[in-house]
């Protein structure tokens, strides 16, 4: 079945719905970047993905990579097509920050998903590389951007993120990985065992520069006494070369349920006590505090945005093969008519609702991701100060929204899209069992849903004495005082009014929660991911609705059939299926929380467990 993906809504998204001229005109970009450049992106990013992306992914699945005598080797075609994106400006060098050919995360994201989309082990990989290259863009001296930059954005190395421990995951502050002083201040020992680390050892570049949290020698316990540190596979020296081998060994690869292309590893720091790393940042105070986790949420944030546009991108994919599927498949006769030839199956009303469903998931969490995107662009590089304020809060927002929202909502548009190709999409002959595989880790990558869940009602909501989710709230407040008696939308407009309302009581309900933690400690965490939800689908409903209200304008001017005639119907149908159906659970779910039900509160602990 052919790769496909919907250009068309991309384009929509930054040439008809987003202010991008507001992002084009900011100075970073404006000499290099046009609204004229968007078709030209969109459609040569399209063929990339289509030829060069996607014919590697089912075969990189089937073969997966491969671990014998401690090396690594990567499926066929997977070094190729890592290089191509990297050398030809669809990968790093378009994405990080300070580099000339960097573009708006607006229209580099756009360009990315479809790549996303088409290979999803593959990009993890560069989208790892240009977090790395950024953090010692940032955060490193002028010798270490010189000396590891240049090579990781043109794609002879690859980065990695290296956080997790085999006893220590999530809880970071926890880990036992060390770092020693050596005569030369920046450079230290590294001792200890790092895993689940994506692409740890990929065997695609011919060095991996790892970005590693350590704890040094006499640091603070806890996450204030982390330091995080550069550590090359093999050591790079001072005039850019790489050197000797820096004692990083490949233990093991995981062997995972998807992403079967992607190497997953277990890694050695120091097991010849003889592995370097150069430290970020300022060397530990006299309380032995360092800045190593601060540095690296830099890093785990953009990989946390990222994560649910991952997933969400994986969800179109499916959706788009599964209605593609749907055109194709002749099986049955409409309900209800006798004799009546047999017809596609998308003719069938139960088909026709997963459609529409797996549409305005789609539709709706890429617009609430983009509005993300944007928010960082002008954060990043408008000149209008309070604005760029103002919009580095609402992304804050809605980074845990964007990651725990979009990933657990494209499982169920994939699973929906298996179950329109019915048995076949149970086998391995169509790719939509695959994106089920490959997606389900990203409701675990990078923090799993509850935390950030409890980060959005634990934080996010109260940061600054809660001004800026006031400020957030307020937003869609005035969408729907502008809006809510447009014509035609009385329905759809007074369903999210409702919501609203409803995300509102949450909030409250939250606030007196936290305002007498002694009797009600554990509702919430109980709640928060029910809590996220609300919000989630509230954001997602106004995204749509703002977009169907425009579509409805452009379409008031064509006539029925003629040229995007159907596509603004159909970003009209998504937000009344969406406000229509899905919207109403956010009532159901404020309901919910309110009622303070606490059945595994009072469940005892031993009933859980099957002995």
């Amino acid at each position: 079945m052919e790769f496909r993906y919907d250009v068309r809504d991309l384009k929509f998204i930054l040439k008809e719905w987003l202010p991008t001229e507001e992002v084009l005109a900011c100075e970073r970009y404006k000499d290099n970047f046009s609204m004229d450049d968007i078709e030209m992106l969109l459609t040569e990013g399209y063929k990339v993905a289509k030829t060069v992306v996607n014919p590697i992914n089912a075969p990189g699945d089937k073969i997966g990579v491969k671990f014998e005598k401690g090396v690594v080797t990567a499926v066929p075609g997977f070094k190729e097509a890592y290089r191509f994106l990297q050398e030809n400006g669809w990968g790093s060098s378009s994405e990080c920050i300070q580099v000339e050919t960097g573009m708006p995360l607006i229209l580099y994201k756009a360009c990315a998903e479809m790549n996303t989309a088409a290979c999803p082990a593959l990009t993890s990989c560069i989208k790892l590389t240009s977090g790395a290259a950024n953090l010692i863009l940032r955060f490193g001296a002028e010798e270490d951007q010189n000396r590891f930059v240049p090579k990781m954005l043109s794609g002879d190395w690859q980065g990695t993120m290296c956080l997790t421990e085999p006893n220590f995951g999530s809880d970071t502050g926890d880990i036992i990985t060390r770092s020693y002083p050596t005569d030369d201040p920046r450079v230290w020992k590294i001792k200890g065992t790092k895993m689940f680390i994506t692409a740890g050892d990929q065997g695609t570049c011919e060095n991996t520069i790892h970005l590693l949290l350590a704890r040094p020698e006499g640091g603070a316990p806890g996450s204030p006494g982390i330091g995080l540190y550069i550590v090359p596979k093999y050591w790079v020296n001072d005039d850019g070369s790489m050197g000797d081998f820096n004692d990083v060994t490949t233990a093991g690869v995981e062997h995972k349920m998807g992403l079967h292309a992607q190497a997953t590893a277990l890694l050695n720091f120091g097991e010849e006590d003889n592995c370097r790393g150069i430290l970020l940042g300022p060397p530990p105070d006299a309380k032995g505090y360092s800045q190593g986790l601060a540095m690296m949420f830099h890093m785990m944030n953009e990989s946390r945005i990222g994560t649910g546009h991952n997933a969400n991108t994986q969800g179109a994919a499916a959706y788009y093969f599964a209605s593609q599927y749907a055109t194709e498949r002749i099986q049955g006769r409409p309900f209800g008519i006798k004799g009546a030839e047999r017809v596609p199956i998308i003719q069938h009303e139960d088909i026709r609702r997963m459609l529409l469903d797996m549409k305005a998931h789609v539709e709706g969490i890429r617009a609430m991701i983009f509005k993300g995107f944007y928010y960082l662009d002008i954060e990043g590089n408008s000149t209008d100060k309070e604005k760029a304020k103002k919009c580095a809060s609402f992304a804050e927002i809605l980074t845990p929204i964007v990651k725990c929202y979009g990933s657990e909502a494209s499982l169920g548009v994939i699973a929906q899209a298996i179950q329109v190709l019915g048995g076949v999409g149970y086998t391995m002959e169509y790719p939509v069992e695959q994106y089920l595989r490959d997606s389900k880790i990203l409701t675990i990558w990078e923090g799993t849903s509850f935390i950030h869940a409890n980060d959005l009602i634990g934080r996010k909501m109260r940061m600054k004495d809660g001004a800026p989710f006031a400020a957030w709230l307020a937003d869609i407040q005035s969408f729907i005082d502008a809006n809510l008696q447009t014509k035609g939308f009385e329905k759809e407009m007074g369903n999210l009014a409702r919501a609203y309302q409803a995300a509102v009581d949450v909030k409250g309900t939250y606030d007196a929660w936290y305002a007498d933690m002694d009797a009600k400690r554990e509702l919430i965490p109980l709640f928060a991911q029910r809590a996220l939800f609300v919000f989630g689908q509230v954001y997602v409903a106004m995204c749509l609705l703002d977009q169907a209200l425009l579509a409805a304008k452009k379409s008031a001017t064509l006539k029925p059939g003629e040229g995007d005639y159907l596509f603004y119907a159909g970003k009209i149908a998504s937000a009344r299926y969406y406000a229509n159906n899905i919207l109403p659970n956010a009532s159901m779910l404020a309901s919910l929380i309110k009622s303070e039900e606490d059945s595994v509160l009072t469940c005892p602990e031993e009933a859980l467990v099957v002995s």
